[in-house]
């Protein structure tokens, strides 16, 4: 929301360190100060020169540390990243291979569980809990956002701590989708007048490596010369388009968003980056979802320097971390509100330990127990226990003890919040999951459950999960217009099969860890992944740790 509205309250403070800017100039300050101010910032200036207006009384707060714009995610299946990495059994070519009815196993281990999890009305809002507070803890603060269906038809998406890109109720934040009705997805002339309207579209395009992959690109253009894309696609993957395929995404202004692991765990292989980079294409980062991504936003930094090492392209840290800041930013068009510390953008901030290395690379290489403080809308959010008391109220304050990383605390409070989470508490949150994941045949076996007549269930209206792909929506993730070039005549994509898996095709499964360092099997099952270039997945779990 824009400063000044209703919400947390704040107080004017200073953050002390080295401090990043990503600004137009790289500017990186060795000691400098932040000066926040009603959830904005006010300025960023040496630490030796004068407090601007206002400050003079405000003693920084030294945060021992580097700080940098908060992390922007621009993909990701959030309601998703409470299920375990996914050992994927053999390479795919595209993404109709593996997931919808043709799997079984998907409908086990995906599909099955978050119907069980997302239909419940307490289980429900311990996933939204539980999955946001697992974003912020790993640096992100900005990712794409949880929809929400109730039993009355209504859609809304769900608002809470970590900003949203699908809903911000802000002018200096326009608001980005990632859906489109099917008539839009399946027209290529409705598309195209759909992506004329002003907000940019989050859209998965050419997902995996094969033929069929780069076909559903191929299928945007309309006749010679005239594309169904503008500069409003931002597409997600992009694993199969050709090298002339980005210069045609470059030529209309489109952008995309790069989620390497996942791509290198399905499909072996991952967007040619070096020709998007050729092309001029502006790209983003996105985790896509814990199945077969990353946990956060700071463990697909890795993932992605490493894939740029393995494809041997001239990708520099500096430019990753523009990817998750500054660049993350110009594709949603909120340059002049967040993506790097600058006066007058919002108060988006995240900062790790040390001051010695290389600014960019020290983020790149940040592990879950640098991260010491991350502040949302001026709001300090999650971090080190002194540092966030200290621009916190103490009885706001969580201690977080599943993270692998001591001593820190997150702070959830809202008053301003969504009542669908209002009092439930993260150890809350992963308590109920935790039982529910390792009693899934029992829990889809017994009758559906009535939601309670309190809260965020009054009135009778019930809120479940509209969870991607269980069923049809009416809204697409993707273009599935007809590919002329395979000689169809209809949609394509992902087959949408039963809702349900069989009871008996369900099994337990373990809550996905907060972090790396709290989850000892996320590395393992790293390891024993066969779609990973040689080497890759131990360099990773070692970065990770």
């Amino acid at each position: 929301m824009p400063p000044g509205t209703d919400g947390p309250t704040t107080h004017r403070f200073a953050l002390r360190g080295r401090v990043v800017t990503l600004d137009d100039n790289d500017t990186v300050l060795d000691d400098g100060v932040v000066y926040v101010g009603d959830r904005v910032i006010d300025a960023v200036l040496p630490a030796e020169a004068p407090a601007p207006p206002g400050f003079e009384q405000v003693t920084p707060l030294v945060t021992g540390g580097t700080v940098y714009p908060g992390l922007i995610e621009l993909h990701n299946h959030l309601p998703y990243d409470v299920l375990p990495l996914w050992n994927v059994p053999k390479r795919y070519g595209n993404r109709s291979q593996w997931g919808g009815s043709r799997n079984p196993a998907y409908r086990t281990l995906v599909t099955g569980p978050m119907r069980v999890l997302g239909e419940d009305p307490e289980l429900m809002p311990a996933v939204v809990r539980y999955v946001e507070a697992k974003a912020l803890i790993n640096g992100t603060t900005t990712t794409q956002g949880i929809a929400l269906f109730s039993n009355a038809g209504a859609r809304r998406m769900y608002r809470g701590i970590v900003r949203n890109v699908e809903a911000t109720d802000d002018p200096d934040l326009p608001e980005a989708g990632s859906r489109i009705a099917d008539v839009e997805a399946e027209d290529a002339e409705k598309f195209l007048a759909r992506l004329k309207q002003p907000h940019r579209l989050l859209l998965h395009l050419a997902e995996g490596t094969d033929r069929a992959a780069r076909e559903h690109f191929l299928a945007l253009k309309i006749k010679a010369g005239r594309w169904a894309i503008t500069e409003n696609l931002v597409g997600i993957h992009c694993a199969g388009l050709a090298a002339e395929d980005f210069q045609v995404l470059a030529d209309h202004g489109a952008s995309m968003v790069w989620s390497p692991l996942s791509n290198l765990l399905l499909y072996g292989g991952t967007a040619d980056i070096a020709a998007a980079r050729r092309a001029g294409v502006l790209m983003g980062l996105g985790s896509d979802w814990s199945v077969s991504g990353s946990k956060g936003l700071l463990g697909e930094l890795k993932a992605a320097r490493l894939a740029a090492d393995v494809g041997e392209v001239d990708l520099t840290d500096r430019d990753l971390v523009a990817m998750a800041t500054r660049d993350a930013a110009r594709i949603l068009r909120w340059e002049r509100a967040v993506g790097s510390l600058r006066p007058g953008l919002r108060a988006d901030l995240l900062i790790t330990a040390g001051t010695a290395d290389d600014p960019y690379t020290a983020l790149v290489q940040a592990g879950d127990t640098d991260i010491r403080l991350v502040v949302i809308d001026g709001i300090a959010r999650y971090g080190l226990r002194d540092l966030v008391r200290a621009l916190a109220s103490d009885e706001e304050l969580e201690k977080v003890s599943a993270t692998g990383a001591g001593g820190r605390v997150v702070n959830l409070h809202d008053a301003a919040g969504d009542p669908l989470v209002a009092g439930l508490t993260l150890a809350e949150a992963a308590d109920r999951l935790t039982t529910a994941l390792a009693d899934l045949p029992a829990l889809a076996a017994r009758p559906p459950r009535p939601a309670p007549l309190t809260g965020a269930f009054a009135g009778g209206v019930r809120w479940r999960l509209a969870l991607d792909e269980l069923a049809p929506t009416g809204a697409e993730l993707r273009p599935r217009l007809a590919l002329s070039a395979a000689g169809r005549t209809h949609p394509t994509g992902p087959e949408l099969g039963p809702v349900t898996a069989a009871v008996g095709a369900l099994t337990p499964l373990t809550l996905d860890g907060l972090t790396v360092g709290a989850d000892n099997s996320f590395g393992a099952v790293l390891a024993q992944e066969i779609n990973l270039p040689a080497n890759y997945g131990a360099r990773l779990a070692q970065l990770l740790t």
